[in-house]
């Protein structure tokens, strides 16, 4: 959905204002300046010279040559014209200096105009009209300066907007990547393009992502080098604890080695590297149904039913992680599954002991509240954020109305 907030914050239309403002106001400088200091210095003397010639005639009316006279200076004296088919004069400035230069002749002069001629007379008398052609004071190059200097600002505009945008393209394309990179995404390098100092980011950002890799990698094969180097002498002794007599003894054994497998199996999880899995159609109702009737402590509040694209899978994994979690704390589970404003909503809550960690404490790797210090790897929640961030989803944690954890998971759809 377009925002008008985020389009005008972004570097490009800034940018374009950079370039823009100035242009524009240079413009209407330009202009103002050409009205203050030209065009209405000139209609200051048309109207100036109108006056005078009127005057004149005025003056010489009674002359038998006055027609001639006034026909050398391009005006026709006449005494019909239909007032009807007139109007106020519609260039306020011409208006404002023709009104003040009327002033020198005698009588009562005013001024008015039809599609052709700017017509004067004296309102007492009405004896006589001077009709003066308007090509003496309108002209076609104020409109066409008018259209050159809005067409130049669009033009230029145009090309900064376009220069701009083409520069700021590596620059997306990085965020783009970043985020990728920032939620567990395999990314390829970036080709450096655009101005020197974006190249330079560009590769800086290149060698940071691939050492990041490099070193991620280097644990990860340790860790899985380590897990699967345990799970062979746990297989061993998982066979030699069959020899053993007492079977409080051998249970003891095999629910310890149970629980090592089960550390094992979740080391291999966090370091597993997460792909993009394709995107399947599900019922958010059949999916939710499916997925707790497993678990017997588990109600369900509620669980509206809509057709969405997910990772199943992932978000399958990730659900599972958290109701196993209170499902181990907890006697009883409650969830709602909510779709709202694009989003599905999922609110698991339990009755259990909850914790006294903090949400950053609780998503971070390895640890523990302390009264489970001897209870699991403090890595499941951690692998639940790491998949919900992979799905562009939201994780949080509350106090549980039933007196135990609220965990919300907000998924975009």
């Amino acid at each position: 959905m377009f925002k008008w907030k985020n389009f005008s914050e972004s570097l490009l239309v800034r940018s374009v204002y950079l370039i823009t403002i100035p242009i524009v106001l240079v413009q209407i400088i330009g202009i103002v300046i050409f009205f203050e200091l030209h065009w209405d210095l000139v209609l200051k003397r048309s109207a100036q010279s109108i006056s005078n010639e009127i005057k004149i005639l005025e003056i010489e009316k009674n002359s038998p040559s006055l027609n001639e006279y006034a026909n050398t200076l391009e005006i026709i004296r006449t005494d019909k014209v239909d007032l009807s088919e007139t109007e106020e004069l519609t260039n306020w400035i011409f208006k404002k200096r023709i009104k003040n230069s009327l002033r020198q002749i005698s009588g009562d002069f005013k001024v008015l105009q039809n599609q052709s001629y700017f017509i004067f007379f004296d309102q007492k008398k009405l004896e006589y009209f001077y009709l003066v052609p308007k090509k003496r004071v309108v002209t076609k190059t104020v409109g066409g300066f008018f259209l050159w200097t809005i067409a130049v600002s669009i033009i230029l505009s145009l090309i900064s907007y376009l220069f701009i945008k083409k520069q700021i393209q590596p620059l997306k394309r990085l965020g783009i990547i970043t985020r990728s990179f920032g939620r567990g995404i395999e990314t390829p390098n970036l080709k450096p393009t655009g101005s020197s100092e974006v190249r330079g980011l560009i590769k800086d950002f290149n060698n940071m992502h691939n050492n990041i890799n490099s070193t991620l990698d280097n644990q990860r094969n340790m860790l899985a080098g380590i897990s699967h180097d345990l799970k062979t002498p746990l297989t061993r002794i998982n066979l030699m604890i069959e020899e053993i007599n007492s079977e409080t003894l051998k249970n003891s054994i095999s629910q310890n080695i149970s629980e090592m497998n089960i550390m094992l199996n979740h080391y291999l999880d966090f370091i597993k590297n997460e792909k993009n899995e394709n995107l399947d159609e599900i019922n958010t109702s059949d999916f939710i149904s499916n997925l707790t009737q497993n678990y017997p402590k588990l109600q369900i509040l509620i669980n509206n039913s809509n057709q969405i694209f997910i990772r199943k899978n992932q978000i399958t994994r990730a659900i599972m992680n958290i109701l196993d979690n209170a499902n181990k704390f907890a006697e009883k589970i409650f969830i709602s599954s909510n779709i709202f404003n694009n989003n599905w909503k999922i609110e698991i809550e339990d009755n259990g002991p909850g914790t006294n960690l903090s949400q950053e404490q609780l998503i971070r790797p390895f640890v523990k509240g302390s009264d489970q210090l001897n209870q699991g790897t403090g890595l499941g929640l951690s692998i639940v954020q790491k998949l919900i961030k992979l799905n562009n989803g939201e994780l949080n944690f509350q106090k549980s109305s039933h007196g135990g954890l609220k965990v919300t998971v907000i998924l975009q759809i």
